[in-house]
This record gives structure tokens, sequence and C-alpha cells, in this order.
């Protein structure tokens, strides 16, 4: 019992055709197994501050959620599902603008304009959509659902499902890696443990989201995109535990802005040492519990910007008649902040030409602009006052 585990001997057989000199020699390194979780009071062996804080803090975000009128979580979701997938993404060194992303997911419409990068980021957008909209609503998680997220990333070059290769953090091989993760025979059954454990340990909402994720990223289920799927997984442990309610919080955002400790904090509960990794469960949960009370202050910061974004709008489209298609799509602009007349016509459900004049009338009224930069040549408009808010918040 207790939440140490063990390090292990591998050994990486000589490749002479390796592109490092450790990968043609060889040699030995240490995977490391994590203590299994579903058959121990995880959460009863913190400290009892550390419990009592999360508690508190869980408290504030459930009300501040809770607080929010639906007219503003309708403009506020789709921001922080954009700015959370960027700010996700960019842990991984996956850099992509709001305004490319938003490109991105115009999708076919916008083929000849391809980003790689932003793509990547807008398929970790509809990945956080899955996991919060459908994954949040189920009592039972299997691995099944845990795959769907994965594969919702659309990480290239990967296998789908559970890895049956080895990985590793850091360092080209796995003599050279800062971490080695459990080798691929072990990790069907870690990841039902700790599925097991989120759904019936009765561990309270923020806590199960804290210890499940460094669980999560010490399995490294996955070839790659470990990292987005489990910052993923925790919005869908919170909303289904109701500490946010229909929303996400903008965790990744204050992750990226604490990223050295946040990699620091979770290397440190990789250890043999019973009493070295109750201390780092305790320093991890104590910095996780911080970067939720610090995502709940940004989550009511962003209400107020968003209530003034739309007071601006509306400013800006006084006297346009409530039914016209111009009015009509100033909250899809919250949602998507780039568009074409064919989105605007398959959204609103009017034709070409009166997508069009809705174009030209938020032009007129500087709500939208024309596409700029490498999108210049293109029959593409883009609403500023949002994208400015994303880069704000991304």
């Amino acid at each position: 019992m207790g939440v140490h585990g063990t390090w292990r001997a591998g050994h990486q057989a000589p490749d002479f055709r390796g592109a490092t000199s450790s990968a043609r020699r060889g040699g030995t390194f240490s995977y490391y197994l994590p203590a299994l979780l579903s058959d121990q009071p995880v959460g009863a062996l913190l400290d009892r501050e550390v419990r009592e804080e999360a508690l508190e803090v869980s408290g504030l975000i459930t009300a501040s959620s809770a607080q929010v009128d639906e007219a503003t979580r309708r403009g506020i979701y789709p921001l922080l599902l954009r700015s959370e997938s960027i700010a996700s993404s960019r842990i991984e060194r996956i850099n992509a603008s709001p305004r490319d992303v938003s490109y991105a997911q115009l999708g076919k419409q916008s083929n000849h304009l391809r980003n790689h990068e932003a793509m990547s980021v807008a398929r970790n957008v509809e990945a956080t959509r899955t996991a919060i909209e459908q994954l949040a609503g189920l009592e039972e998680w299997r691995i099944e659902h845990i795959e769907q997220i994965h594969h919702a990333l659309g990480v290239v070059g990967t296998a789908r499902g559970l890895r049956e290769v080895d990985v590793w953090i850091g360092g080209r091989d796995k003599v050279g890696a800062d971490y080695v993760a459990p080798p691929p025979r072990e990790v069907r059954g870690l990841i039902e443990d700790l599925l097991h454990y989120l759904n019936r340990s009765g561990e309270h909402p923020l806590l199960l989201a804290a210890l499940g994720h460094v669980q999560f990223e010490t399995i490294h289920p996955f070839e790659d995109g470990n990292g987005r799927a489990g910052r993923t997984l925790v919005h869908a442990i919170l909303e289904r535990g109701g500490v946010v309610r229909s929303g996400l919080l903008p965790i990744s955002t204050v992750i990226r802005s604490r990223e050295r400790e946040y990699v620091r904090r979770l290397a440190a509960v990789r250890t043999e040492d019973a009493e070295d990794a109750l201390h780092g469960v305790n320093a991890w949960v104590r910095f996780f519990t911080d970067v939720a009370a610090e995502a709940c202050d940004s989550l009511l910061r962003i209400q107020d910007e968003v209530r003034v974004l739309d007071a601006a709008l509306m400013q800006k489209a006084a006297g346009l008649r409530a039914d016209s298609s111009a009015r009509r799509l100033l909250p899809l602009l919250r949602e998507q902040p780039v568009v074409t007349a064919a989105f605007i016509a398959d959204r609103l459900g009017v034709s070409r030409v009166a997508a069009h004049r809705a174009v030209d009338t938020l032009v007129s009224r500087e709500i939208l602009t024309p596409g700029s930069g490498r999108y210049r040549r293109s029959e593409i408009f883009q609403a500023n006052d949002v994208l400015q808010l994303l880069d704000r918040e991304s």
C-alpha cells in the first residue's frame, strides 16, 4: 500500500543503424511502474491542509461557475474551448495562433490554406468538446472512451488505441531519456486500474482530477498526445463531478504559464521511497489546487471580458433588425471568429446572396474585416475583436 511505485531495469539492444551513439551501443535504462490506485484510499493519505484547501477551492469554482448566466456561458464556452486547446498544444510545442486555428476549423472550405499545427489544435478543440459533452455524461468510463478522446486528437503518425511500443520523455532513446514510461505489456492493466479508481473511489472530483492526471501522465498510455489527452480528461472529470457546470476551467492556460513547475511536480511523484512519494503527491495536489484557483480567477475575468466584447459588438451593430442575417451572425462569431459566405449560409440557413450581404454589412460596421497576411487572397473574413480576446487568453 502507498503511492510509491517501483523502478525496474530495462535493456536496449544495440541498433547499428541508430541515429545516436547510445542507440548504436545499446545499454540499460530504468522504467517506472506506478502504484495501483483502485484498492487504496489515496485521497485520505494526503495532508489534512492540502485536502482542505482543495475542497475550499473546489467550492469557489462551483459557486463561480453557477453564477454565470446562460447568455454569458454561451459566449464563454466556445472561446475557452479554443483558448484551452491552444494552450494545451503549446505546452507540447505545437504552436498556432487563434486566427490560424479558426481558419483551420473552417474545414474543407480552407483546405488550400492548410496549416498542420493549426489543424492539430483544431482537433484538440474537438477532443475537448467530446470529453466534456459526451464522456462527462457517462457513469462508467471504459478504455474505449479514453481511446475516443485520443483518436479525436488525430495525432499524426501514431497507432490508434493503447500503445504497443515503448515511450519516453526527453532524449532520443531510452538510454538517454529523462523518463521511460511502463512497458506496453503493463499499460492496459494500469489504465483499467486508473479507470476503476475514477469510476468507483468516491473521491472528491478536484482531488480525483489531480490524482488521475498525474497517474495518466506517468502511464503515458499512447504513443503520442498523452499530455493533451490527459489535460482533456481533467475537464471531463471536473464536469462529471459537478465542479464545473456546462463549461470548462482554463487549466491548461494557467499550466502553460507555470510549465516548468508542472513538469517538475509530475516527475517528483515517480519514486520508490514511500515518504518521498507521499511528499511528492502532496506537493503535486497543492500545485494543481493553486492552478485551479488561478484558473477560477481567469474564468471570472474572461466573463467580464466577454460582456465587454458583446457590448462593443452590439454597439457596432446598432440599428440592425434582430431577424437580419447580419445581426443573427453576431453570436456565431464568438464560436467561429473566421467565416466565409458558405459557412454563414450553412449555419444561418440562408442563401449565398444573403450571406454575402451580411458580410458586407458587418464589414461596413467594422465587425468583420477581410482576411489579411497569407489569407488576404481568400474569400474569408475575420472578427478582430474576438480574435484579440483569444490572443490575450491563450
